[in-house]
């Protein structure tokens, strides 16, 4: 495999990214579910907050990120946490689309969303791209 060079750096920098990102929103979801509910205007359009559900979704950013980390100090050997800590966060922004689809959500609201919730799922499938590409994101977890 060799020694990381620049683009193994940068795909491992994006991983880590997400994975802080992950890790400070799900806290931030824990620590203050109805602050987090008024930080995030297009929130406010799903109903009421419910500091129980925002709760148990915060578990689900602290569990993508916990996984997203692991993968970030190896990425050669640890891609598979990387998928696995970016399916939370993908499928949600899966929901999304599926929603402005089928006319649940509008399309300015989605727009609104879209950096915060396919932005990251997005920015660690490049990382695993340039790793599957360069054959150094082929090895399973041990």
């Amino acid at each position: 495999m060799g020694k990381p060079d620049v683009l193994d750096r940068i795909a491992q920098l994006l991983i880590a990214l997400v994975a802080v990102f992950s890790l400070v929103f799900g806290a931030y979801m824990l620590r203050d579910p109805y602050g987090w509910y008024q930080l995030l205007p297009t929130v406010k359009f799903t109903g009421p907050a419910n500091q129980h559900f925002i709760r148990d979704i915060g578990l689900a950013y602290m569990a993508s990120g916990a996984m997203l980390g692991y993968a970030a100090f190896n990425p050669y050997m640890r891609w598979l946490a990387a998928l696995a800590g970016s399916l939370w966060i993908a499928v949600h922004g899966g929901l999304h689309i599926w929603e402005v689809v089928t006319g649940v959500c509008a399309p300015g609201r989605f727009w609104a969303d879209v950096p915060g919730v396919l932005g990251p799922p997005l920015l660690v499938w490049v990382a695993l791209v340039i790793l599957k590409a360069r054959k150094r994101g082929i090895a399973p977890a041990r």
